[in-house]
């Protein structure tokens, strides 16, 4: 019986740590528009989720990676559009691993909501609902400050569409 619990205990942290390991991004070219196929797209869900799951590190170099990945992704694909508007510069100021988390945000609220993806409001607020929620997480080293706090602020009163004025 021990054995069994051990077992299964055992195939459970591996399942864990699997899902947390660093995508295959270097098999995949992102050069012209034939590049952008539904493997891209799902690549790009994995990369963003994979952002979503680890901690901000600045000597993390596949984090680095991961954001060069998913910023091409987003600047070529020709199924979705992001604006990285006011909301992005806010929440970044001089941050580049808040910037990187957000557009991760974006990335996996749109490919997991397809028909939601175009409008722009619903990938705004969300994006920053996954950032929020992430940053909420000591382990993920994100000190909630700034813009960001008063969109914390905001959104545990439910006003964070008031907020950002949408």
């Amino acid at each position: 019986m021990r054995k069994a619990i051990l077992s299964l205990l055992f195939l459970f942290l591996i399942g864990f740590s699997y899902s947390q390991q660093f995508p295959n991004i270097a098999s995949v070219k992102l050069e012209s528009k034939e590049d952008f196929t539904p493997e891209a797209d799902s690549l790009a869900l994995k990369v963003a989720n994979y952002l979503l799951a680890t901690p901000v590190d600045k000597d993390n170099m596949e984090r680095l990676l991961a954001t060069q990945y998913l910023s091409k992704w987003m600047e070529g694909t020709p199924e979705y559009t992001f604006s990285l508007g006011g909301e992005a510069s806010k929440i970044s100021k001089k941050d580049t691993d808040l910037l990187g988390l957000y557009l991760a945000a974006m990335s996996k609220y749109s490919l997991e909501h397809k028909a939601e993806s175009k409008n722009e409001k619903m990938v705004t607020l969300n994006a920053i609902k996954i950032l929020l929620d992430y940053a909420h997480k000591p382990e993920n080293n994100v000190k909630i400050k700034g813009e960001l706090k008063k969109m914390d602020e905001a959104n545990a009163k439910g006003e964070l569409e008031k907020y950002l004025k949408m």
